[in-house]
């Protein structure tokens, strides 16, 4: 859980702030890593190389949360979800997650 909250954090970072603090702030790192964790993943994810994940892929190619939550990265319905779909949820998450004071107030 500690992890993937820092992976969530991570590519925030990576998509909020600007390349010069990414840079001072040494959260550069760890964003371009969370990013190629999530790149490696779905690779591995599309088995039909089209670009896209399907529910079915996603359950498939163990990533839990894109399943889970294909729905709501679904915004089109269209039954599949990019790579780019997947990132922009991942960092709304990240940000509504954010924003929360501590113990859930």
């Amino acid at each position: 859980m500690a992890s993937r909250m820092i992976r969530l954090a991570a590519m925030a970072a990576l998509c909020t702030l600007p390349a010069l603090a990414v840079a001072q702030t040494g959260l550069g790192s760890a964003a371009t890593y969370a990013s190629k964790q999530l790149h490696q993943k779905f690779l591995k994810a599309d088995k039909d190389k089209d670009g896209f994940l399907t529910k079915e892929e996603a359950e498939a190619g163990n990533m839990p949360e894109t399943a889970k939550n294909f729905d709501k990265i679904d915004t089109t319905g269209r039954g599949k979800v990019s790579e780019k779909e997947i990132q922009t949820y991942l960092l709304q998450q990240a940000g509504t997650k954010a924003a929360k004071p501590p113990g859930g107030m």
